[in-house]
């Protein structure tokens, strides 16, 4: 039964992905022909009927593979613009912008030593490929190709989502300042050697504001000067009865609730991270002192709480669209920061962005 099941999983997979092939073509055939059509309604009728398809195209795409999904929604922006039919454009941005971050999300953690590890682990240990020598070679093989794969989808991707600013943009639409974008690819990647890094997409910016890719929107908060707190008084030796209570009533709360610990004066700065869409799977996002690009896992605090060292960390999950972060830096004065999304999505401040301290309080 167990097998059955999985043929029948395969078939669909395959009625699906051709039923999604079909659709994509006869679209881009009937876009083509609106192209030469010699007459306004024949070419009115043709983007209608490439809308269509295209639309099919989306729904038929598989779940697995959200890059089908942006191409096809691509499709859908570009003839109901071309069909005079405007305000269904960000529908069909919004949908695409879902895809291709999903996609670039899912691609980017195998840009890097991953790759490998599935290779190794998708690799039958087998006499045939007799000698270790000879089966980490194997590994190697299937690790750059997959790597190269992935290559291919996060390059696609990141075309997808500065296409889609782009046409936003053209319509109209508030998205701030722009961004320059970046793809930092691992060393040894174009030597075809086994990365030991994992390739990151940089966000800078290019004027003061908050910084927008994609679905994402990181705004960086102005530098406040955080006062010292002195360390709390020590309470009189109580009775044996009043600690137990005491340690009893300290277990039952959680650590934002525990009596907020000494520390120095500083400067405290607030991060807004926020999604248009709620994100899935769940993002591990976090904030550092300085323009840092890192790949390693972020030592995680309490949000708002001391922090000399690591990061202040947070989650942005499922059916949540934001988060916020503060972080405080006792005694020095930091205007740059950077936001980690998972070790692969950099969004780094400027000092234009952020309010610079003059005088005493810097």
């Amino acid at each position: 039964m167990s097998e059955q099941l999985a043929g029948i999983g395969r078939q669909l997979e395959e009625l699906l992905d051709q039923r999604y092939t079909i659709a994509l073509g006869a679209g881009q055939r009937a876009l083509r022909d609106a192209s030469t059509a010699p007459e306004p309604n024949s070419r009115a009728a043709e983007l209608t009927r490439a809308r269509d398809l295209f639309r099919e195209a989306a729904a038929a795409a598989s779940a697995k593979s959200p890059l089908q999904i942006a191409v096809a929604e691509r499709y859908v922006a570009l003839c109901s613009l071309s069909a005079g039919r405007p305000d269904a454009v960000p529908a069909a941005l919004s949908a695409l912008n879902d895809a291709a971050f999903r996609a670039l999300t899912e691609a980017l953690p195998l840009f890097g030593p991953k790759a490998y590890e599935k290779a190794r682990n998708q690799l039958p240990r087998s006499s045939r490929l007799g000698l270790r020598g000879r089966r980490e070679e194997r590994i190697d093989e299937l690790g750059s190709d997959l790597v190269d794969a992935v290559d291919g989808v996060v390059d696609l991707s990141l075309n997808l989502l500065a296409e889609s600013e782009a046409l936003a943009r053209g319509l109209g639409q508030d998205l701030g300042p722009e961004t320059d974008v970046d793809l930092l690819l691992p060393a040894g990647y174009e030597d075809d050697e086994r990365l030991a890094r994992t390739a990151q997409v940089v966000v800078r910016p290019t004027a003061p504001g908050p910084l927008r890719f994609g679905p994402l929107t990181v705004a960086f908060g102005e530098i406040k000067p955080a006062p010292g707190r002195p360390s709390p008084a020590a309470p009189e030796q109580p009775g044996a009865a009043a600690v137990v209570a005491a340690k009893l009533a300290q277990a039952q709360l959680r650590p934002s609730e525990y009596e907020m610990p000494a520390r120095p004066p500083g400067f405290e700065v607030e991060v807004l991270v926020r999604s248009d869409f709620p994100v899935s799977p769940t993002l591990i996002v976090s904030l550092r002192p300085g323009l840092v690009l890192a790949d390693e896992v972020p030592l995680e605090v309490w949000p708002g709480q001391p922090a000399f060292t690591g990061v202040a960390s947070d989650m942005l999950a499922a059916r949540m669209q934001e988060t916020r972060l503060s972080y405080f830096h006792p005694d020095k004065f930091v205007n740059e920061w950077t936001v980690n999304i998972n070790n692969v999505l950099i969004f780094q401040s400027s000092d234009r962005q952020l309010l610079d301290l003059e005088g005493g309080a810097r």
